[in-house]
């Protein structure tokens, strides 16, 4: 059973955990005390505070942002419709706890002389808080302190947010959570009759920039027209000179129609009266006076006959009818040779004509010409004029559609539910708050006691340390507390500040007797139960030698259960000490160093058969010589044994460790190990 124990002690120590379940469980047996109180404190506190801390009723309006548009007037707005994303309703959020926002419900509801938000205005001590500020200080102070108590957030996966007001009194908090709701919907029409305002007014400055503009080419576009002769009609389809020349092209058609006919006539006249039938021409033949000759010539002829037949050729009146005849002929031969010659007049007249009108032709070209290179421009300084007109008239359009808008405009939330007056507080949960102050007690009394436990202070009273010095005939060098521990000796390293390292730093200071080294080269730690904790001693003692940075070797006597060696890391592969004693193996190869620091451990890898004659043996003696010689401080740990009174007489001095109350057994012991010779013994208590 001894040696399973003691296997189960090396398990932990290899464990590798700074503190375990039952350094937890002896912590708490030895200093429950101090965690009760701590416990104790933290929940009466608690109480206090609790019934000292005012409540707060929260109350919640809840606003919903709805994109829809008044369709009435059919034009579009200056702000575009409010989006109602997951990004877009964390925008809204911010607004509603902007502090612009909050400053405006705080001037509406005069919350600035409100004691509850303006510390400077609450009873002594607190004012003293704002004592010194300014006027913009304090008016910060009071915004933040309204922030504090607003939240809003969305609600899921909708457009609706949850506004929501704490304050001391519960018809406060409605009535500030319906200001707040109110002043963000007013906000939104504010912003929209804004941005109309200012858009009005931009729209207002650049008509007149573009009036001015539209003017400016206008009149460039008539200065040109007039510098370069370029006037078009009253349609606006072709210009003058287009015109003209479109009337003198057809004109000049007609006269050379004209000029073609009457040159035929002229010709078929002509050829007539060359062949002697001028009469034959048909101009002459339509003539009004050659057709009353005809008539003439006729009647002349008629008369002829006449006075032939009744009077004969000779009578005078038929002499006087030929002459007449011959006259006749006359004017008729004159008359053809008139219409002939206007004939060819017509011609003359008809030529001049169609060369005056190719004149005419020539000049209006080249005008059109020189008209159309400038119309190049002119179409630039049209094109310039009719785009400054046409942003002209778009920008009166919509500034007619701006214009009032704020007479119709909605803002694009609205409130859903107004804050209704709470019925109970909100804050604090004082049940919860008070639950869990009693394990938040238990856990600070915890950490207190742990505290406790690295910085080293003890647990028992003073008077129970000094009680059982008395009791002894022999000095004790030191009372270990935390001795019986599994894992003790790892404060010597990890919690140097402990009880137990103080302890063990203690004894070294005594038994190095305030020397540059230690009086005793070997010391001997002995007890009588491996439950007492010498174990825990030697180890500790070997380690706090080596933090000193002094050579030590600790050998592990206790051959049934080396618990020494296993706490410093050590088993029994790393035994030697019979066969280093034997020669059968180099010590360098027997000894195992610490895991916690540079002290050397060797045990044995199998109990000796006689180990009294181990230690009386001339080998052991020559081995610890040449120990003594080589380390500082050789720490040999074994029970109360058979053997002890033969280790003690290899030893410097004795240590007797053991637990108080049994200071009759601890005396005889030291007694009986210190011998004839008066071996310096002494008594280490454990607890």
């Amino acid at each position: 059973m001894v040696q399973a124990d003691a296997v189960a002690h090396r398990s932990d120590f290899y464990t590798g955990r700074p503190f375990g379940f039952g350094d937890i469980a002896r912590l708490l047996r030895e200093r429950g005390r101090i965690v009760c109180l701590v416990a104790f404190g933290v929940v009466a506190l608690t109480i206090i505070v609790l019934l000292i801390w005012p409540s707060r009723y929260s109350s919640t309006a809840v606003v919903m942002l709805d994109p829809r548009k008044n369709n009435i007037t059919g034009r579009s707005e200056v702000l575009s419709e409010l989006p109602t994303d997951a990004s877009s309703v964390q925008n809204q959020i911010q607004i509603i706890t902007s502090r612009d926002l909050a400053a405006q419900v705080i001037q509406r509801l005069g919350l600035a002389d409100d004691k509850e938000f303006n510390s400077t205005r609450a009873s002594f001590p607190f004012n003293l808080l704002g004592a010194g500020l300014t006027p913009e200080e304090q008016h910060s102070m009071v915004v933040d302190s309204f922030l504090k108590r607003l939240t809003a957030e969305a609600e899921g996966l909708s457009s609706a947010v949850s506004v929501s007001f704490a304050a001391q009194d519960p018809e406060k908090s409605a009535r500030i959570t319906n200001a707040v709701v109110d002043a963000y919907v007013r906000s939104q029409v504010q912003q929209k009759a804004d941005a109309a305002e200012s858009t009005t007014a931009w729209l207002n400055a650049r008509i007149r920039e573009l009036s001015k503009q539209a003017q400016a080419a206008d009149a460039a576009v008539q200065s040109y027209k007039a510098a370069n002769d370029l006037n078009d009609s009253g349609q606006g389809t072709q210009s003058l000179v287009d015109q003209q020349l479109g009337a003198i092209n057809t004109q000049l058609v007609q006269a050379r129609a004209d000029l073609a006919e009457k040159q035929a006539t002229y010709e078929h006249v002509a050829g007539l009266v060359k062949a002697g039938h001028a009469a034959d021409v048909s101009q002459v033949v339509a003539s009004p006076l050659m057709v009353q000759l005809r008539q003439q010539q006729a009647d002349a002829i008629r008369n002829e006959a006449d006075l032939d037949s009744r009077y004969g050729p000779k009578h005078p009146k038929s002499v006087a009818i030929e002459s007449q005849l011959r006259d006749l002929d006359g004017k008729v031969e004159q008359e053809a040779e008139r219409i002939a010659g206007s004939v060819a007049n017509d011609v003359a007249v008809a030529r001049a004509q169609v060369q005056s009108l190719e004149g005419s032709l020539g000049n209006a070209r080249a005008q059109s010409n020189k008209q159309n290179f400038a119309r190049v421009k002119l179409k630039a300084l049209e094109a310039g004029a009719a785009s400054t007109r046409s942003m002209y008239e778009s920008f009166v359009t919509r500034l007619r559609e701006a214009q009032d808008q704020d007479a119709v405009d909605t803002p694009d939330a609205r409130i859903i539910s107004h804050a209704t007056v709470p019925a109970r507080s909100s804050s604090p949960p004082r049940l919860i708050i008070f639950c869990a102050s009693i394990p938040a007690g238990l856990l600070l009394g915890l950490l207190c006691a742990l505290a406790m436990e690295r910085m080293g202070y003890e647990a028992t009273p003073p008077a129970r340390k000094r009680e059982p010095a008395r009791n002894y005939t022999v000095p004790v060098l030191g009372i270990v507390p935390d001795a019986l521990a599994p894992r003790a000796a790892d404060q010597i390293v990890s919690m140097r500040a402990s009880g137990f390292a103080q302890a063990i730093f203690a004894i070294v200071r005594r038994l190095d007797n305030s020397r540059a080294e230690l009086t005793p080269r070997v010391v001997f730690v002995t007890g009588f139960t491996r439950q007492e904790g010498h174990a825990n001693i030697a180890v500790g003692l070997a380690r706090a030698l080596a933090l000193l940075k002094r050579k030590v070797i600790l050998i592990d006597a206790d051959f049934a259960a080396p618990q020494a060696a296993w706490a410093m890391g050590a088993d029994r592969n790393h035994g030697g000490l019979l066969e280093v004693l034997s020669g059968a193996r180099p010590l360098a190869d027997a000894v195992a160093r610490d895991t916690r620091s540079n002290a050397l451990v060797m045990t044995s890898a199998s109990p000796p058969q006689n180990p009294s004659a181990l230690w009386v043996a001339e080998q052991m003696r020559v081995f610890l010589e040449h120990l003594r010689k080589t380390c500082d401080l050789v720490v040999i740990d074994a029970p109360a044994n058979s053997e002890a009174p033969a280790i003690a007489r290899l030893a410097d001095v004795v240590l007797v460790v053991g637990t108080a109350g049994g200071s009759a057994r601890l005396n005889d012991a030291a007694a009986a190990l210190a011998g004839p010779g008066r071996l310096p013994v002494g008594i280490v208590l454990t607890r």
